[in-house]
């Protein structure tokens, strides 16, 4: 009964129909009513509605075999790298993952994994090392002044000769303890952020550590460079505490040059270092000659601390040496 202009619909594509009056000048008013069956569509539209379901549930049954499959191979490795890590312990660090996995990422996970496993190892190992060493070359002169204190008490209370030697080897002792403790603390310390940067002439630096009585040639220039003078003096101090050591009382030279960086030569004509033994020089208590090592009072831990200024203020360090030749030490420091 209603006159609509546009197409309508009646029911789920059951029929769509046109319902209009159209006026003729001079004739009657035609209402025209047109109507279309849609059950053929209805059809297709119904197909692909049922396809789409079936599609859809095969879809979700697919994935959810995948994700189970995927489970079981992701899974079990996990927990085995769970239980390890439960495991591990710094006495106990030998575990290793083997993995079977066919997935690429997750391999790359366990390689990275098994090789921080052997860099903790390694850097336990080395720990206890220093702590061992450490123990050990503590222990030499805490003996040698318990063992003279023990020879006062018994025999030299009433000998003077006795008492003047075993203060004097205390006093040595005490020395040689008290160097190797602030050397042991200068290297566990690990927070240089904070460091007293300020300009100062190096060659004041490096004048300080050298006294009248060694053998050295050194000509004073004014290089100026903006660094933390403490350990620039450490640094020196110990370049030049080895020059000395090993130098066999020859004389050592120590030049400063510049161009865009400031660089310092410290050469001696000593023992030398064999190329097999420079590979382990920066090592912690690492002596090319233990024999001699309480003789030229050595604790090995002055190259360790060389190494540690070195990166701390970005300084480079380049150290040539032949055996029974002499050694060149090679620092550029940069001027800021």
């Amino acid at each position: 009964t209603n006159i609509y202009e546009e197409i309508q619909s009646l029911g789920f594509y059951k029929y769509e129909f046109l319902n209009k009056k159209i006026e003729i000048d001079g004739k009657n008013t035609i209402e025209i009513l047109i109507i279309k069956d849609m059950k053929e569509d209805r059809k297709i539209i119904l197909s692909i509605l049922e396809a789409s379901f079936v599609l859809i549930f095969i879809t979700i049954i697919t994935s959810i075999v995948i994700a189970k499959r995927f489970y079981n191979k992701i899974i079990p490795p996990l927990e085995n790298l769970r239980d390890i890590t439960n495991k591990v312990n710094l006495e106990n660090m030998n575990y290793k993952l083997e993995s079977k996995n066919n997935f690429v990422e997750f391999n790359s996970i366990i390689n990275s994994y098994n090789n921080m496993l052997k860099r903790l190892q390694s850097q336990t190992e080395a720990q206890i090392n220093f702590v061992n060493s450490a123990s050990h070359e503590m222990k030499t002169p805490i003996f040698i002044i318990s063992g003279y204190i023990n020879l006062i008490k018994r025999w030299g209370i009433e000998n003077k000769d006795i008492v003047i030697e075993a203060l004097n080897s205390i006093e040595e002792e005490t020395k040689n303890m008290s160097s190797l403790i602030s050397k042991l603390l200068f290297l566990a310390k690990d927070d240089y952020d904070e460091k007293e940067n300020k300009n100062f002439n190096i060659s004041e630096a490096i004048t300080e550590i050298i006294y009248p009585n060694q053998k050295i040639n050194f000509s004073s220039k004014k290089s100026f460079i903006n660094s933390d003078y403490h350990l620039i003096r450490q640094l020196f101090l110990n370049l030049i505490e080895n020059a000395i050591k090993y130098g066999r009382d020859k004389e050592i030279y120590i030049n400063i040059r510049e161009n865009k960086n400031i660089i310092v030569d410290i050469i001696d004509n000593g023992e030398g270092i064999s190329q097999e033994n420079l590979k382990h020089i920066f090592d912690r208590f690492f002596r090319v000659d233990k024999a001699r090592s309480r003789e030229m009072k050595s604790h090995g831990l002055g190259l360790s601390i060389v190494k540690k200024i070195v990166e701390t203020l970005n300084i480079d360090l380049d150290i040539r040496s032949e055996l029974n030749k002499g050694t060149i030490v090679t620092l550029t420091l940069p001027l800021k």
